[in-house]
């Protein structure tokens, strides 16, 4: 008590706060560190100015500013950071925000504005043949042309890697490039000694034929060829897929349980400062991958107040656009994802967000802005990486963002009544023979919980084995 009272003229009773608050182990931090910036502060500031008075940014950056040129960059953000973690106690969740921002436009650089996916396909159109390049470059969704014969940046990729991969194949043996039945196959036999599925040879090669009936020579067509690929197909279905396991079905309520713990963590420590906010965001991407099995690149476009907007609790509203969908690229002009989402525990969570955790990175609204970067969000693929990561450490095993719907088809359709009719509409799929193929695990899953029970039913006592 002594120290804080020494930092600043201020009404016994708010200091006292002030101390209860800091001496609390729950935030997981030194008092005497935050008292120590505040001793500092208060000096720097002036003792007429109360402690209890917040400060401006201006103030909080010109104080870094100076403590910077005196004790050097480390120090001198270490103790602002000591600062944000007494900051809601002393002057609201906000200003700990405003102090971290401060802090992050002190030690992050600016991120150079990411490149387009349509950027991207036309550089991988470049290392393609002369004569095949003008046939992929009116496929692009920017280019002039009839909007139903356009392709998706993605596709467009996908067609001109395996375009590329092909052509290096070919003029490795000097083969021709027009695609035969005899060389598919041959290639399909290299791609499985790549360690290739199946599967994974079948789309290499039906991008390839893609590109060749539609860009690369219109009038191209070879029943063999689609033979071969049929018949690879039909290998991958009965292969199953090598990037899905059954352990990964770990149940869509056990990984929204996982997110609300961890988002439980959060709050025992209180907003003090941008790791905390940081666990948050991720406890809440968990529970919302469920709630909203959607893809990672839907995921990626939540923003707070835009296409993610809380209604009159416990409604939320989320308005997806065309361009955040998996749709043929026609199509998402008009497409549109709009559910209402009836669940108290996620109202709560992201309005706690809101209000609390989410200034603590930036003035943006994105749902999930990275920790790292200014004013920048997390891609689609690293919000994967992110779940994949949280699940291992917790589950041991690595659940990505699209088996994570798998989880909630799966559940769906063992928990729910008519759960296997609802759970296409919950994927978002146009035909429920999808959802069956990848999702249909409720038996197996039903009768191990059965078999377990039966198991539980027939012990009479339990012991201790003593050795």
């Amino acid at each position: 008590m002594d120290d804080i009272s020494r930092c600043a003229k201020t009404p016994m009773s708010f200091l006292e706060n002030v101390r209860l608050s800091l001496m609390s182990d729950r935030a997981g931090f030194d008092p005497s560190a935050a008292v120590h910036a505040l001793r500092a502060f208060t000096s720097w500031r002036g003792e007429d100015i109360p402690l209890a008075v917040p400060p401006s940014r201006h103030e909080i950056e010109t104080h870094l500013e100076e403590s910077v040129s005196r004790i050097g960059k480390s120090y001198a953000m270490a103790n602002l950071a000591n600062l944000q973690v007494a900051a809601p106690v002393l002057w609201g969740a906000s200003y700990a925000g405003l102090i971290g921002r401060v802090i992050r436009d002190s030690r992050c650089e600016p991120k150079a504005p990411a490149r387009t996916k349509i950027a991207v396909a036309r550089t991988a159109i470049d290392q393609l043949p002369v004569d095949w390049q003008a046939g992929l470059i009116r496929r692009l969704s920017d280019e002039p042309g009839p909007a139903k014969h356009k392709w998706s940046a993605d596709h467009v990729l996908a067609v001109a890697y395996a375009a590329a991969r092909w052509q290096h194949w070919c003029e490795r043996l000097e083969r021709d490039v027009r695609p035969t039945g005899v060389a598919f196959h041959a290639y399909a036999c290299d791609l499985a000694k790549d360690g290739l599925s199946s599967r994974s040879a079948g789309d290499y090669l039906s991008r390839i034929m893609s590109g060749y009936r539609t860009a690369f020579d219109p009038d191209f067509s070879s029943m063999a060829c689609d033979h071969v690929i049929s018949d690879l197909n039909a290998k991958g279905r009965t292969e199953g897929r090598r990037t899905k396991s059954g352990d990964q079905i770990i149940g869509a309520s056990a990984i929204f349980d996982l997110g609300l713990h961890v988002i439980g963590r959060a709050r025992n420590a209180g907003p003090r400062g941008l790791a905390v906010a940081r666990d948050y965001r991720n406890g809440l991407l968990l529970i919302l991958a469920v709630a909203v099995p959607q893809r990672a690149r839907a995921l990626s476009h939540f923003e707070l107040g835009r296409t993610v907007v809380l209604l009159e609790r416990p409604y939320l509203r989320i308005r997806l656009p065309g361009q955040a969908l998996k749709q043929r690229e026609h199509r998402k002009a008009r497409a549109e994802y709009d559910k209402v989402i009836e669940n108290a525990l996620v109202w709560d969570a992201i309005e706690e967000y809101r209000r609390m955790y989410r200034p603590l990175f930036d003035d943006g609204a994105a749902m999930f802005p990275s920790f790292l970067e200014k004013n920048a969000t997390i891609s689609s693929a690293q919000l994967g990486r992110l779940v994949g990561t949280l699940t291992e450490k917790h589950f041991g095993v690595r659940v990505s963002i699209h088996r994570v719907r798998d989880n909630v088809a799966t559940e769906a359709s063992e928990e729910l009544r008519d759960g296997g009719y609802l759970a296409p509409v919950l994927l978002g799929h146009s035909s429920p023979a999808t959802t069956m193929a990848s999702y249909d695990h409720a038996q197996g899953l039903t009768a191990t919980r059965d078999f377990g029970e039966f198991l539980q039913t027939q012990r009479s006592r339990t012991s201790t084995l003593r050795l």
